[in-house]
C-alpha cells in the first residue's frame, strides 16, 4: 500500500513570519471576495428566481376565468298581436340557466330560470285594457345582464268587430244567369272574414267582396267576421235568387 507524502506540511515550517502573514492575508481577501460574491449573486438573481417560483406556482393552481360577456337577449315565440284575454302565456328562449325578467308596461312582473334547452314560460301575465308593452331581459350566474328582447305591442281587445254589408240588401231579390251573388262589404278592423264558411280576402280599406255560388230559390248567406284578438261576431242575410235577366 502506497504511503502518503506529507512532506508538504513540512515546508510551512521553513516559511518566515513575513511569508506566513502574507498568505494569511491573501486567504482572507480570497475568502470575503468569495463572500461577495455569493452575496451579489443572491442579490441580483433573488427576485427572479422569486418570479419563477411565482410563476410555476400560478401555472399549478389556476384561477378559474371568470365569464363577462352578456348573454343574448331573450327571444320571444310566436307571441300574439292582440288577445281578448285579461291574462295570457308567453313563451321564449334565452341562455340556458339564466333569469329571465318580464317587463310589462314598465315595470318588472314576473322571472323565471331559463331551462337546460334554453326555454322559458311566464303563465298568467296580466293585461290592460289596449296596448301592452311588454319585453324582457336576462341575467346569467355572474350577473350579466343581456339588451332588451324585442318589445311586443300586444292589444287587450274585448269589443267584436262591426260588419257592414252593402249589398245585397237583407230580403232582396238577386237575378242574373251566372247562378252567383255577389256580397260588398267591410269590417271596421283587420279581421279573418268567412262567407258561408269559404274564406274572403280583406282588402287594406278593410273592405271585402265576394262572389258566392248560389241555387234558385232562398238563400242564406252567413258573413262570419273574427278580428285578431279573436273576437268574432256574424250577420246574416236571407237572399232569393232568380237564375233570369234583371
Amino acid at each position: 500500500m502506497k504511503r502518503k507524502d506529507f512532506s508538504n506540511f513540512h515546508k510551512l515550517d521553513n516559511l518566515t513570519d513575513e511569508e506566513l502573514y502574507r498568505r494569511f492575508i491573501v486567504l482572507v481577501v480570497l475568502i470575503i471576495s468569495i463572500l461577495l460574491v455569493s452575496i451579489g449573486s443572491f442579490i441580483f438573481f433573488a427576485p427572479k428566481i422569486g418570479f419563477l417560483f411565482g410563476l410555476i406556482s400560478v401555472n399549478r393552481n389556476p384561477k378559474a376565468l371568470v365569464d363577462v360577456l352578456a348573454p343574448s337577449a331573450p327571444v320571444f315565440v310566436d307571441p300574439p298581436e292582440a288577445v281578448n284575454l285579461d291574462s295570457i302565456t308567453l313563451s321564449g328562449s334565452a341562455e340556458p340557466g339564466s333569469t329571465v325578467k318580464l317587463f310589462v308596461n314598465g315595470p318588472e312582473k314576473q322571472s323565471t330560470l331559463a331551462d337546460l334547452a334554453g326555454a322559458f314560460t311566464f303563465s298568467g301575465v296580466k293585461l290592460t285594457t289596449g296596448r301592452n308593452t311588454i319585453f324582457a331581459r336576462a341575467t346569467d350566474k355572474n350577473g350579466n345582464e343581456s339588451a332588451t328582447s324585442e318589445t311586443l305591442l300586444l292589444e287587450l281587445d274585448k269589443n267584436k268587430p262591426d260588419i257592414k254589408i252593402d249589398s245585397p240588401a237583407d230580403g232582396s231579390t238577386v237575378k242574373n244567369l251566372d247562378k252567383r251573388i255577389t256580397i260588398k262589404g267591410n269590417v271596421n278592423e283587420k279581421a279573418q272574414i268567412k262567407i258561408n264558411g269559404k274564406l274572403a280576402v280583406q282588402k287594406s280599406d278593410l273592405s271585402f267582396e265576394f262572389l258566392l255560388g248560389v241555387d234558385e230559390g232562398d238563400v242564406k248567406i252567413t258573413i262570419e267576421a273574427t278580428d285578431l284578438a279573436g273576437n268574432k261576431k256574424e250577420e246574416i242575410l236571407n237572399i232569393k235568387y232568380e237564375k233570369k235577366s234583371s
